[in-house]
């Protein structure tokens, strides 16, 4: 539930964080899950090369 507005976020993140870079090109994707008393953290990180 939700997960694509969290690998959106990642992403945008990602690119964001690379100076001038437009996309990112192979791509990979991984998700934590973390349990607690009161429900769930979920953790979503994208890793890729940059391109311009």
């Amino acid at each position: 539930m939700g997960l694509n507005s969290r690998v959106e976020r990642a992403y945008a993140d990602a690119v964001a964080s690379v100076p001038g870079a437009t996309a990112l090109v192979n791509v990979t994707m991984q998700e934590n899950w973390y349990w607690w008393f009161l429900g769930t953290t979920r953790c979503v990180t994208v890793s890729g090369e940059a391109i311009k």
